[in-house]
């Protein structure tokens, strides 16, 4: 009789551990990020000439986090961003009563040069003086320029545009590598409107080259023709871009509120990119299998820690081919603020 019974014990558990084990495995896999798509939906691709776009659904929008960006808080003077006398840092300030994101390529103008930010970063209401890490998007100038104050930065509308400029910024971390990435995007823009886009106030200014008529007018016609083209619908959290058919980024908000507040901005980034790149040959369709499988490689990347503040905390994976930076709320766990996911 015992040695039935411990037969039977032994198949049981022989029968109870795979069943364990897979689900240890299904939660590791979730935990490192692999199945990050499982409860979201892909539609599109939207195209536009050698732009086009995939929008990313999150059914689950319960989450919600009342939230500035970094254009909305210096717009209305509760965020300050200030010099510390250092090329590669400057300090955030929030005087408001709501929570400020700032994201990673967000371009801050003025100062003594304009400035890119290397990593995102949440500042809490009544935060004061946050190191932030940056790089230069200017080089040659440690003085105001016209009337804009030296010692302060008083608006961010653009971010960085080109795939070599975010590879520079967030993934090699080298001021001279930023600095060839931006006379590279100058060069092809104004290879591309037929007339140089260095400003005569500052010629190795970017902020001051997306600035130019003829860029920005080409940009609002594919921003125009995409806006039409892209969902409506109250569930959407983020895109992917491809550009000349390549899956180039796939940006994931934590909520439709904070991703149509920074759509506009992405949008004429991924515009200009598509500008700079475009080509006499006709692009072939991308696909959502194609995005997946970027998403995919790089979650199965080595998470190791970028950032971590009080609020801030970043983490990356990377593999040959593809980076993830995933960026977290420590006081709001349940979702990361962002997921940033770019080819290499």
């Amino acid at each position: 009789m015992k040695t039935t019974v411990a037969c039977l014990s032994l198949l049981a558990l022989l029968f109870v551990l795979p069943i364990f084990f897979a689900h240890r495995r299904a939660a590791a896999q979730t935990a490192a990020g692999l199945p990050v798509l499982a409860s979201l939906e892909l539609t599109g691709p939207y195209v536009y000439q050698n732009l086009a776009i995939f929008a990313v659904h999150d059914h689950d929008t319960s989450h919600h986090q009342e939230i500035l960006t970094l254009e909305e808080g210096l717009a209305r003077k509760v965020v300050t961003i200030e010099e510390v006398g250092n090329v590669n840092q400057l300090v955030a300030s929030n005087q408001g009563k709501t929570s400020v994101y700032l994201q990673s390529g967000d371009i801050v103008k003025g100062g003594r040069q304009d400035r890119v930010l290397q990593h995102d970063t949440l500042l809490s209401p009544g935060s004061r003086k946050v190191p932030l890490a940056v790089f230069c998007v200017e080089s040659g100038r440690w003085h105001g320029r016209g009337s804009e104050p030296s010692g302060q930065f008083a608006a961010s509308s653009k971010t960085i545009v080109t795939k070599r400029q975010k590879l520079a910024v967030k993934v090699a971390g080298k001021q001279g590598d930023v600095w060839d990435s931006v006379a590279a995007a100058q060069a092809d823009l104004g290879g591309k409107v037929g007339h140089s886009v260095r400003a005569h106030e500052s010629s190795t200014s970017l902020q001051l080259s997306l600035e130019d008529k003829q860029v920005t007018g080409t940009v609002d016609e594919y921003v125009h023709n995409l806006e039409k083209a892209l969902p409506k619908d109250n569930d959407v959290v983020g895109y992917a871009v491809a550009v000349n058919g390549n899956v180039e980024a796939v940006d994931v908000f934590a909520s439709p509120n904070l991703f149509g507040k920074m759509k506009g901005k992405l949008l004429k980034a991924s515009a200009t990119e598509a500008l700079a790149a475009k080509t006499d040959q006709p692009s072939p369709t991308p696909t959502a299998e194609a995005v997946r499988a970027l998403i995919t490689d790089a979650e199965s990347g080595t998470a190791r820690a970028e950032k971590e503040t009080l609020r801030t905390k970043v983490t990356r994976k990377e593999t040959k081919n593809n980076v993830v930076f995933e960026t977290n709320d420590p006081f709001v766990p349940r979702k990361a603020v962002h997921k940033s996911y770019m080819a290499k």
